[in-house]
Parts: C-alpha cells; sequence; structure tokens
C-alpha cells in the first residue's frame, strides 16, 4: 500500500484516528499504530510482514547485545554494528534489486515495499542500532520499537527519523484538536504535490524528453519538470508522513531545507532529502571533518553510499560518483570562489550543473543522454518546442505556476506575509480568508481522490 491509495486515505486513516480517541494511553495508541501499519504492509503481498518482522527482531536484539557489551568492549560492540550492517544490507539488496538475486514471483516485494520506500525503511532500522552503538540506550520493552518499526506514519517521514528523538513521543502523547486539523491540511497539500502537481510534471517531462524530434526548450524544460515531478513527489510524501504523525500525536522535523546557492553544489545535494543526506554524513563524513584531504575523500565516498542507497544501477553509480567529484572540487578549492559569484550565476550554476550530472538516471545509455546534452544548446533540435509539450504547458499552466510559487521561497514567503497581514486587518477579512482555504482544501481533496480513482481503474 502506498500513501495514495484510495483505501489508505478513506478507509484506513480515518479509522485508525477515531479508534485510537478511545483510550489516551500511549500504549494503546501505539497498538492501534501497529495494526494499522501491519495492514499497510500487508496489502500488497502479506510476506511483506513478515521480512518487517525478521528485521525488527533481528535489530532489537543485536541493539541489546551491543548495549550489554559496548561499555566493556568497544570492538566488540563494533563488530556487532557492523553484522546489522550487512544483514540490513543484504535484504536491501535481495528485495529491491531482484535482478541482483532473482526470485520466485510470490516472494518478490516490489509491489509491497517499494512504494512506502525499502531504502527509506532499512535506513531507519539501521540508524536505531547505529545510536546504540553510539551511546543511546537500547530499548527494553519491544512494543516501543515495533511501533517505530511498524506505523505508517514512519514510512517517509524525515524519511529517516531517528529512534532516539521519537522515543518521547512513543511513550507519551496526545493529538489535540489543532493537530488534526494542521495534520489534514499537511495530507492535503501533500497529496495535491503527488497527485496533481507532480503528475502534470511527469507529463511534461515524457513531451519534452521522449518525443521522436528533439527540440530546444524541450531538452530544457523536460529535464525540469523531471527534477521537479521526483521533488513534489518525495516532498509530498514526506508531507503526508508528517500529517500522519501530527493525526496521531507525533511532531516530526521537515526533511527539504531551502536551497543556499552560496553553497554551492555542496549545499544542493545536502538540502534535498536532509535526514539520510546528514545520517550519511554523520556516519562516513563526519569523523574525518578535521581533516581536508580526508575528509573530502570521505566526502566523495559518501556520494556514492547515498547513489547506492538509491539505486545499484551504473546510471545512478555514475551519477554519484560524478557529484563526489564536483564536492570535493567545491570543499578543497571552489567554496568561497563560488559563495563571491552574483546569485544569478550561482542558480545558473548549480541548475546546469545538476541537469547535466542527474539527467545521467533519467536516460541511462550515454546515447540517449548525449542526444539531450546536444539538444541543450541546440544541435540536432528541428525546432524550439514541440506541439505535444506546448499542449501539455498550455493545459496545465495554472499547476505549474503553483509548483514554482512553492518551490522559490522567498515568492512563497512574500505572498503568505501578505495574506496573514490582510487576514489581519480585520475580523471580516479573517473570516473569508479562512473560508476561501477551506473550500479550496475541499477543492485539492476532491480533485486527488479523483486522480486516485481514474489512476486505479
Amino acid at each position: 500500500m502506498a500513501y495514495n491509495d484510495i483505501f489508505f486515505i478513506l478507509a484506513l486513516l480515518p479509522l485508525s484516528v477515531i479508534i485510537s480517541f478511545f483510550d489516551n494511553s500511549a500504549e494503546y495508541k501505539n497498538l492501534i499504530s501497529i495494526i494499522t501499519g501491519i495492514i499497510f504492509i500487508a496489502w500488497g503481498r502479506p510476506i511483506g510482514v513478515l521480512v518487517v518482522c525478521l528485521f525488527f527482531l533481528f535489530d532489537w536484539l543485536i541493539a541489546l547485545l551491543i548495549g550489554k557489551v559496548k561499555v566493556s568492549s568497544r570492538a566488540g560492540a563494533s563488530a556487532l554494528l557492523v553484522l546489522d550492517l550487512l544483514f540490513n544490507i543484504s535484504i536491501f539488496i535481495v528485495y529491491t534489486r531482484g535482478n541482483v538475486i532473482p526470485l520466485p514471483g510470490k516472494l518478490t516485494l516490489k509491489s509491497t515495499l517499494i512504494p512506502f520506500a525499502m531504502g527509506y525503511y532499512v535506513l531507519r532500522a539501521f540508524s536505531y542500532v547505529y545510536d546504540v552503538c553510539k551511546g543511546e540506550e537500547a530499548e527494553k520493552n519491544p512494543l516501543y520499537l515495533l511501533t517505530y518499526f511498524t506505523s505508517a506514519q514512519f514510512m517517509m517521514c524525515g524519511p529517516v527519523i531517528r529512534y532516539k528523538d521519537i522515543k518521547p513521543q512513543l511513550h507519551s502523547r496526545r493529538a489535540d484538536g489543532r493537530m488534526i486539523s494542521g495534520g489534514f491540511d499537511l495530507i492535503v497539500y501533500g497529496l495535491a504535490k503527488v497527485m496533481i502537481i507532480a503528475s502534470a510534471l511527469n507529463k511534461a517531462s515524457s513531451a519534452g524528453l521522449e518525443a521522436s524530434d528533439v527540440s530546444f526548450f524541450g531538452c530544457w524544460l523536460g529535464m525540469a519538470a523531471y527534477f521537479g515531478a521526483a521533488y513534489f513527489t518525495l516532498s509530498g510524501f514526506c508531507e503526508i508522513s508528517r500529517g500522519l504523525g501530527l493525526m496521531n500525536g507525533f511532531v516530526f522535523s521537515e526533511n527539504f531545507a531551502p536551497i543556499d546557492s552560496k553553497a554551492g553544489f555542496t549545499g544542493l545535494v545536502r538540502g534535498y532529502n536532509t535526514t539520510v543526506t546528514h545520517f550519511f554524513e554523520e556516519a562516513l563524513y563526519s569523523p574525518f571533518a578535521g581533516k581536508k584531504a580526508l575528509s573530502a575523500a570521505m566526502a566523495f565516498v559518501c556520494c556514492i553510499a547515498v547513489a547506492a542507497w538509491y539505486s545499484f544501477s551504473k546510471p545512478v553509480l555514475l551519477a554519484g560518483a560524478l557529484a563526489g567529484a564536483v564536492v570535493v572540487l567545491e570543499l578543497l578549492l571552489l567554496r568561497e570562489r563560488i559563495s563571491k559569484l552574483p546569485a544569478a550565476v550561482r542558480y545558473l550554476y548549480l541548475i546546469i550543473l545538476s541537469m547535466l550530472i542527474f539527467g545521467i538516471c533519467r536516460f541511462g545509455t550515454v546515447y540517449g543522454w548525449r542526444r539531450w546534452a546536444l539538444g541543450l544548446v541546440g544541435v540536432g533540435d528541428k525546432y524550439l518546442i514541440s506541439k505535444q509539450l506546448k499542449t501539455v504547458i498550455m493545459n496545465n499552466l495554472f499547476v505549474f505556476i503553483s509548483g514554482l510559487i512553492i518551490v522559490i521561497s522567498p515568492l512563497k514567503s512574500f505572498l503568505a506575509r501578505r495574506v496573514e497581514v490582510w487576514q489581519a486587518s480585520s475580523g471580516r477579512a479573517y473570516s473569508f480568508i479562512e473560508g476561501v482555504k477551506t473550500v479550496f482544501k475541499a477543492i485539492l481533496l476532491v480533485m486527488c481522490i479523483s486522480s486516485m480513482v481514474i489512476a486505479g481503474l
């Protein structure tokens, strides 16, 4: 099951929230979260529950062992951590990269686990054992840890929510009316990002990059739409997860940092999917931060590790290596020079470099990438823009403008401040704006549900 599954939105989610109010104890709420999470995982193929339980038992026991031996033997604790890492990596490879180790159809979990991101799940599970090895106390009560492992709201929150950060809320929490209202808003806006904005951007990407004839604007706008679709899909799912958390009494941090062009390409890499990059940075980069050459080398390793975590495919690993090379150059030579450039030049540098490097992931072959890269400067283009792309843009113009406003933080903040000032000017203005927001959310929800129904036909 996924967050944009109509059964989840219209049945499982509202029922779980309502039933959780029958008792205010954290233990009862955790039990409801476990049951809901098991249904969520088992909806595609029930074997997914067995895999999750295997993860839970292994990581729970390893963490308990590490908790006992880390005081007397750091080497023993480190060995157990490596064992847990190898276990998690093995399961991840088997069940997400079926071409590496072929499995019978009934044992393949792609249709079940990939929608809620197996990679995030594995990394979150390993992060718990890692934190115990680094000094956190191991959880002795298996029900608290099982809630952390199985709850649907943890699947994409962060997406790597650390157990040490969420532990107090597992032991005591309560959702009030304000949290439920805020959670509902996040779910609606997250669904709109995934079902409306990302869907339209995917159409634009296909029209610009998959047309039989190469066009100049098709190469530029198609790749921009490809990145935009990936951004809105992931950020939308993270917002849904945060909304689910609020409706169940959990408070999560955001997972996307505003782009700081002064930090160059390194800042862009760190700002996207922040909790994942921060975890890899903490585990691989931070221990060598004081040594310039070693820290640069580990930054390269970190980029390769993140790429491998996303996919073991050659194009993704190549993109990770190229991104790592740019990060190393910036850390050693270019950081101060980039920060002194005009803002427009810095953003142009980020856009072009990102498209050239991560465009490899989009095409997968040197021929496809080369044809597109030449099209960026007009080589091989038959015309400026294809009729198909022009039609997609005109049909979704309002959606694309909305997406730009969301991405461009200064413009978004400016509009939000103007609305707040207007809303505070009088009681009538406040009532009017609140009414417009309610109607707007209702329209968005109906549009999202309609898109889910159409997609399921």
